[in-house]
């Protein structure tokens, strides 16, 4: 009977066996105990800065489980502890005395957690993630705290985007959008102390920059209260709040929904079979502008936009292309004139008009002769001309249409000469 023979072994060489995965029970109460002993023990100077900056160079050599415990890092330093329901600290446990929470109202106050929580990522970025898991903690539990304390969360976190820490705005502010603190007025009250501390550093494209990537851009009058959600309370709100770009911004973004729905129901219009009688197409123009406050100049820009589109270049040669336009403006100069009745509008009209054509490579050549259309259907006079070619015109495709108006121009001079030696014999 054979035996088997042991198995041969290299001298010297260790083999390493496999641990199991063992479970550690979750311990958040003694990692935020760890946390506080850390930050107290390191306040030693008179500078809150000083202190918290040390306190994050012993963090950083220390053994404790981010990884694990990372929202409860940002509780202690949000709040002073660990967090329980609404805004209340778990009973048990120590409290770290100095947090975003308990410092003053303003941006100076707060300023140095927020650099706390950039040295933090800069070292650690997977700590990004249970940072916006605390702030959501919080935005969700406005309501648990008093107005000052909404003040400094909403200052913490407008710093926390302003620094680029890389928290993302789409997972932080969507969780305003709660109905219940909306008709509260809690989440207006936020909302003005973020836009106030962000604007105090960072200009109001950086602000839209970041509503944008929440998809709030356009909702923010939303954030008011069902009863005073219109236009004129916004502007009352934020103008007392002295942020009047604010204003202007969704001043413009407002426009900007009113104008599409005008470019609509003029495409309809003009798009007809047959095409309503312009008496009406101007009559529903007016009736928007009063409804919707438009200017003049969004008018007519969508009014020339909605004709131009009107206009099939397909397999058309230039002479072509300018006859369907020189009948479309013929059409519709009662529309154009309704609008175009200042030297203002006129001249918004030739700049629209001259992006239109450097935009459109079968319009380039075209400049021209539509100016001249445009002319002769008295839609834009003589003089706003003159002012378009010397001052008035925009940098794109600026020489080429110069020149090309050239004839143009030169003919409108003789004609005023001609004009002037006529007066003068008489």
């Amino acid at each position: 009977m054979s035996t088997k023979g042991e198995k041969p072994t290299l001298a010297g060489v260790t083999i390493k066996t496999r641990k199991r995965n063992i479970a550690v029970a979750l311990d958040p109460g003694s990692f935020a105990d760890a946390v506080v002993a850390i930050f107290e023990d390191c306040a030693e100077s008179d500078s809150l800065e000083q202190n918290l900056q040390a306190g994050v160079k012993v963090l950083e050599t220390s053994a404790l489980d981010f990884s694990r415990y990372g929202e409860t890092l940002f509780e202690v330093l949000f709040a002073g502890g660990r967090m329980s329901f609404g805004s209340t600290l778990a009973p048990e446990g120590k409290k770290l005395d100095t947090n975003v929470l308990t410092s003053a109202p303003d941006r100076e106050a707060i300023l140095p957690y927020v650099k706390v929580f950039q040295t933090l990522l800069r070292r650690r970025p997977f700590l990004i993630r249970p940072l916006e898991n605390t702030l959501i903690k919080l935005l969700k539990t406005l309501d648990f705290y008093d107005d000052e304390g909404r003040v400094k969360l909403a200052i913490a976190t407008a710093r926390c985007l302003a620094l680029k820490l890389g928290v993302q705005p789409d997972r932080v502010l969507l969780a305003l959008m709660n109905d219940r603190m909306v008709a509260k007025g809690t989440i207006l009250q936020w909302a003005t102390a973020f836009f106030q501390d962000f604007l105090g550093t960072e200009a109001i494209e950086e602000l839209v920059a970041v509503l944008r990537k929440a998809r709030i851009d356009g909702r923010l009058l939303e954030l008011f209260p069902p009863q005073k959600r219109t236009l004129a309370d916004f502007d009352e709100h934020f103008k007392a709040a002295n942020l009047p770009a604010l204003v202007e911004y969704n001043n413009k973004k407002v426009a900007e929904v009113h104008v599409g729905e005008l470019t609509v129901q003029l495409q309809a219009a003009v798009a007809s079979d047959p095409p309503l009688p312009v008496d009406e197409v101007v009559a529903a123009a007016v009736q928007k502008k009063q409804e919707q406050d438009l200017s003049d100049t969004d008018i007519i820009k969508v009014v020339w936009t909605v004709l131009l589109d009107n206009v099939s270049t397909a397999g058309k040669n230039g002479q072509q292309i300018v006859s369907a336009i020189s009948k479309d403006i013929k059409t519709y100069s009662k529309l154009l004139n309704a609008f175009c009745n200042t030297r203002g509008a006129e001249n918004a009209l030739i700049v629209h008009m001259q992006v239109y054509c450097y935009e459109d490579s079968k319009l380039l050549k075209l400049f021209a002769p539509i100016l001249r259309i445009l002319y002769d259907n008295e839609v834009v006079g003589e003089d706003t001309i003159m002012w378009w070619y010397k001052k008035g015109s925009s940098p794109k495709g600026r020489a080429v249409f110069l020149r090309d108006v050239e004839p143009f121009i030169k003919w409108l001079e003789e004609a005023e000469e001609e004009e002037d030696d006529e007066e003068g014999e008489e």
